[in-house]
């Protein structure tokens, strides 16, 4: 049970103001869990919204309000990226006083989490205190009045409660994993028949036990009749009014807490102008875990990340480790803690009333192998997605104009690259649109000083950011002064974030940021650019893969956290094959012909999170997708041919094939061959060779039918990212007495140590390669020669050869040194990676990859097999259009679908459902419906109708006691969805007005 409502209490004067939770205005009370202090890892309070500025305060041992309560960020772990009080610090308890009510008749709303050791044992949650003999007692169990009256066991019955019994119809493990609730209340007191009217003062008492002589309780109670124990717990938010809310109110304040906290309601959503958002019915079979990113200025809710609250066990969300912050902090990325988190790409802001939902179908974790291509890997669960986001994947917007730059673009990426290191150069972007924005890359392992941030509407000079010395040492800048003291070290070659949101600029190193350095920005900021700009010259400046955020449309991000798949599944192939399958269609098919397939961006090893960006669901305006993840153990490439052009009537020899790989890891072998060519033999190879990235061209081709042979080799493919120690290393299992150690140089930005040890206890380097971006220097007898080294490149490669006492250095299979040694007799592989990031790949040890490696720090390890495509490509001409030019397509198959249930089933869908407790029927008029609920008990109904998009076009108060009755007219024929929301239910019939 994830939602609770029961008629007991609350609270409420009518209070203005623009926001209010859910959109329903009218609140007493509105405590959120909000920093004390401007320090996001500072101590936190309750502060309340509702416009009296009431305080929880500590009590003393004699129950005396004393201090306003706060806690350290580290006693408060955030549920959804928001932080919750730990109730139970302090001695005595905490109070917050009210002047003006006394809780006769009230709502509330609170948010509870439940740590998974104490979930059996019974506590008071908290109390509310008024009129004399009229407060009430909440515990985990029972809502208690005062002594005399018997107690409400609101578990008794379903065991949807807040402490577990062996009779519920959960087992440990499920309460354990649903226990972050939202609790709606309902108390209702006889009016006061004093001379004076009632008593205007009350009380809301948490975090403590009751006590008769503590003057917090107004009221006596029987302490047998529940577990008086001090609640062991946390709460973000708690919510009263001064009134009983319609069902419809209801659903929206609970709503907005859902999706603030990544819980799952028994019920559908609605926004704060009563439209519907999320249907439980129509998505009965994904009702799972049902999370949401939105945005409803009405309700002041602005949530553009998302996890659930609803994590599996042994990695329960209410586990104080388990916090949704990286280490807990809540300037860092989200932690490892969170299977699935998805959100909008940072800068990309949503509209108001924009809402993307998503829900999972229950599947396992586990992967299933494709029968239509065995190299597909797929996991079992399916999620879907439904969106009322206008999305436009377009990437071609301008998003960066150089001045002495050249800016080159790939998708969502861009390269800047400085023309010369003695001219002044910079690359700024157009006007960000509103107040957000974001500017990430890869900071270069050398570089001259650079400035990146943020600057006014014009300008070239850099206002709001940072600036990277040669050194990598960071400095803030406000002002356009940049500062004395860094707020980053050893910066060179790691990720770096800049954003401005929520009045701040905040940077993000490797994922970690902090209070230092974050940058204020003034209240009168306006309309600003991203900035990258050049401070010295020593070297031009060079930026590869800049993401921005706030330029078009750039979709929305999600993270898999890999370490979290059965058995790590997914942790070996999260660099380069590791996808995110989209079924456009909704019904949960993947078919090679019409899925979106999503490749992996960079992993972030270190929260072992495979990341995604750019996602846009629903570009097909259908409403909804279906998702899953999988990975591909083979080579995925496209062959794209350009024809040959003429010259005076007759085809030249320079047409070409591009070589895209899609999924694939290095090395590749490629082989081209003749088909159907003029004046060669068919199989005569044309051109052969290997290369590295993941484009290669072959050109020189005359018109003609080719065969085009592409292999993937199956050496180890080695990621890793270190430190000036070289602490971060990866060796082989196994001993050797001689053979030969051969790896692909992919790139000159690495820093690694490869070579051989003497020992498996020993780990000095005694012989190998110390590569420093472009450089190759020899290790001999454990030492690194300054003067002795190679120039390398990418696709070069290195191999170190030792027989007997001599050992090799090999330059694309060319000795290049030999030594003698006395020292080796038998030796094991060791890599030892240096600061940033090091790729390397093809390794073997005498020809045949390592199949198991021990490994410490940021590594990331991948086995690939070998494997080929074949494409028959034809090579055109210029001067015969009619010439065939292309590569033949390989028919499309289907490689997954969805073991969802099927949704819908019982409640909602239709009229041919056999619930006839709803009826809605046509009167014999155009557009007109009588509608009819029948109930075992009376209580209030609201009675909603909407339209196929989900949008409220009518709403009423259905009349009756057992037995309600309503008419509506549909505003135009089309499709439409009624609904009976009742305090915790809901009943539904879709019908069709003509």
């Amino acid at each position: 049970m994830k939602q609770l409502m029961l008629l007991l209490f609350g609270a409420g004067v009518v209070t203005a103001g623009a926001q209010s939770p859910g959109g329903v205005k009218g609140t007493e009370l509105w405590f959120q869990t909000l920093p004390v202090t401007a320090d996001l890892q500072g101590a936190y309070r309750w502060m309340d919204l509702a416009g009296d500025s009431v305080k929880l305060r500590s009590l003393d041992r004699n129950g005396k309000p004393g201090s306003e309560y706060t806690q350290t960020r580290s006693f408060a772990p955030a549920f959804n990226f928001h932080p919750a009080l730990y109730l139970s610090g302090g001695s005595y308890g905490k109070t917050a006083s009210f002047k003006f009510s006394n809780f006769s008749q009230a709502t509330v709303f609170s948010v509870f989490a439940l740590p998974p050791e104490s979930h059996d044992k019974d506590m008071l949650l908290y109390s509310l205190d008024g009129r004399k003999g009229g407060g009430s007692i909440l515990s985990k169990d029972k809502a208690v009045r005062a002594n005399g009256t018997e107690p409400l066991d609101y578990g008794k019955d379903t065991g949807e409660d807040l402490l577990f019994s062996s009779s519920d119809r959960q087992s440990a493990t499920d309460f354990r994993e649903f226990s972050v609730r939202v609790l709606t209340y309902l108390k209702s007191n006889r009016p006061g028949t004093g001379l004076w009217g009632e008593n205007s003062a009350s009380n809301l008492f948490v975090g403590g036990t009751y006590s008769a002589s503590n003057p917090q309780f107004s009221t006596g109670y029987d302490e047998a009749s529940f577990g008086n124990n001090r609640f062991d717990g946390y709460s973000p938010e708690v919510i009263i009014y001064g009134r009983y809310l319609t069902p419809a109110e209801r659903r929206k304040v609970e709503s907005y807490l859902a999706v603030k906290y990544g819980i799952t309601l028994n019920n559908s959503y609605l926004d704060s102008e009563g439209n519907l958002i999320w249907d439980k019915d129509e998505n009965l079979g994904y009702h799972h875990r049902v999370t949401a990113i939105g945005s409803d200025a009405a309700s002041a809710l602005h949530q553009l990340l998302s996890t659930t609250s609803y994590e599996e066990g042994p990695v329960y969300a209410t586990m104080k480790a388990n916090d949704t912050f990286h280490d807990g902090n809540s300037y860092a990325e989200s932690s490892a803690s969170r299977l699935l988190v998805m959100g909008r790409e940072y800068g990309n802001p949503l509209p108001d009333k924009g809402y993307i939902f998503w829900g999972d179908d229950n599947g396992p974790l586990t992967t299933y192998t494709s029968p239509a291509d065995t190299l597909w890997h797929i996991m079992h669960r399916t999620w879907t997605v439904r969106s009322n986001v206008p999305a436009s994947a377009d990437s071609t917007s301008v998003r960066w104009n150089g001045t002495g730059m050249t800016v080159t673009r790939k998708g969502f990426l861009d390269t800047i690259e400085q023309d010369s290191s003695a001219t002044e150069a910079f690359a700024v972007t157009p006007a960000l649109p509103g107040r957000e924005g974001a500017i990430s890359f890869y900071c270069p392992l050398s570089h001259p000083t650079f400035d990146a941030g943020f600057t006014g509407s014009g300008g070239n000079t850099c206002e709001y950011g940072y600036r990277f010395d040669r050194e990598g040492n960071v400095y803030a800048i406000s002002g356009g002064q940049a500062g004395a003291t860094a707020v980053a070290t050893g910066v060179s070659g790691s990720a770096v974030s800049i954003r401005r949101e929520d009045g701040q600029v905040y940077l993000r190193i490797d994922g970690i940021g902090s209070r230092a350095r974050t940058i204020p920005l003034p209240e009168a900021s306006g309309s600003m650019s991203g900035l990258i700009r050049t401070v010295t010259s020593e070297e031009p400046l060079r930026i590869a893969a800049v993401r921005t955020g706030g330029i078009g449309d750039t979709g929305n991000m999600a993270e898999l956290s890999h370490a979290l798949t059965p058995d790590d599944e997914f942790s070996q192939y999260c660099r380069n094959r590791t996808l995110l399958l989209i079924d456009p269609s909704g019904e949960g098919r993947f078919d090679t012909e019409d899925m979106i397939a999503v490749k992996c961006s960079r992993p972030d090893l270190m929260r072992g999170k495979t990341v995604f960006h750019n996602l846009f669901w629903d570009l097909d305006g259908s409403g909804s997708d279906v998702f899953t993840f999988a990975y591909y153990d083979g080579l995925a490439a496209d062959a794209l041919p350009t024809p040959s052009t003429c010259e005076d009537g007759k085809p030249r020899n320079d047409g070409s094939i591009d070589i895209d790989i899609r999924i694939g890891t290095p090395v590749y072998d490629y082989v081209l061959s003749a088909d159907t060519v003029a004046g060669v033999s068919k199989d005569e190879i044309i051109a052969s060779g290997k290369f590295t990235g993941e484009a290669h061209r072959i050109d020189g081709l005359a018109p003609g039918t080719y065969t085009l042979k592409v292999t993937q080799g199956g050496g180890n493919d080695i990621y890793g990212t270190g430190g000036p120690l070289y602490t971060t290393y990866v060796h082989d299992k196994r001993i050797f007495a001689s053979g030969e150690v051969s790896w692909t140089v992919t790139g000159t930005n690495s820093n690694y140590r490869l070579g051989v040890e003497p020992r498996i206890s020993d780990d000095i380097t005694q012989f190998g390669f110390d590569v420093r971006g472009d450089k190759a220097y020899m290790i001999i007898d454990g030492h690194t020669s300054l003067t002795q080294f190679i120039r390398i490149k990418e696709g070069d490669v290195l191999t170190l050869g030792l027989e007997g006492i001599t050992v090799s250095y090999k330059l694309n299979g060319k000795v290049i040194r030999r030594f003698t040694q006395w020292n080796i007799r038998a030796w094991r592989l060791c890599i030892k990676f240096g600061t940033g990031e090091t790729h390397i790949t093809g390794l073997t040890v005498n020809g045949e990859p390592i199949p198991d490696f021990t490994h410490s720090g940021n590594v990331q390890v991948e086995n690939p097999k070998t494997n080929t495509a074949l494409f028959t490509v034809h090579v055109g001409s210029e001067c015969d259009p009619t010439l065939p030019n292309g590569t033949e397509k390989k028919e499309g198959s289907l490689i997954g679908w969805s073991d969802r249930p099927g949704n819908g089933e019982g409640n909602s869908q239709g009229n041919g459902n056999r619930d006839d407790s709803f009826q809605v029927k046509p009167d014999g008029t155009t557009g007109i419906f009588d509608v009819v609920l029948e109930q075992d008990q009376p209580g209030d109904v609201t009675l909603m109708v909407f339209d196929a998009s989900g949008k409220l076009v009518h709403e009423q108060f259905m009349e009756g006691e057992t037995t309600k009755r309503s008419r509506f007219e549909a505003p135009a024929p089309g499709v439409y969805v009624v609904k009976a929301i009742g305090p915790d239910w809901e009943k539904t019939r879709k019908i069709i007005a003509k």
